[in-house]
């Protein structure tokens, strides 16, 4: 088995967020949005444990895989801040469904369409205890 390589380092946290889809850059909202937790964290992307992956007849892994004219974003709440929501376009890399819990939940692999600035990721990473 082969040791993993990671361009970023990861940062294990537990924070909400909402995941949805839209019509292309800044366009139309397509989904109602879908809550998700954000498990860990890099500069380059962040792991998702969501439990619904088909909102509004959309698949929110494979339809912005398969098509340009499908953006998903993420919304990070930063509880217990006055600071508002942190809003990311990001694109799916993976995921898969978790089969040993009772609820049977999806994890996604996602990476940010730009990187994340430096005082949100500071500020992330602050809420994560690190």
């Amino acid at each position: 088995m082969g040791m993993e390589r990671r361009i970023f380092q990861r940062f294990s946290l537990a924070l909400n967020g909402s995941l949805f889809l839209c019509q292309a850059q800044g366009g139309e909202r397509l989904s109602r949005p879908v809550n998700c937790q954000v498990v860990d964290l890099s500069k380059r992307g962040a792991g998702l444990i969501i439990w619904q992956i088909i909102v509004d007849n959309l698949h929110l892994f494979f339809g912005p895989l398969e098509s340009n004219q499908l953006i998903l974003h993420l919304t990070i709440d930063q509880q217990g801040t006055e600071a508002p929501p942190l809003n990311l376009t990001v694109r799916p890399l993976w995921f898969n469904r978790i089969l040993f819990e009772e609820q049977q939940p999806f994890k996604m692999g996602i990476e940010f369409f730009e990187k994340i600035g430096e005082d949100d990721f500071r500020r992330l990473k602050k809420l994560a205890g690190r």
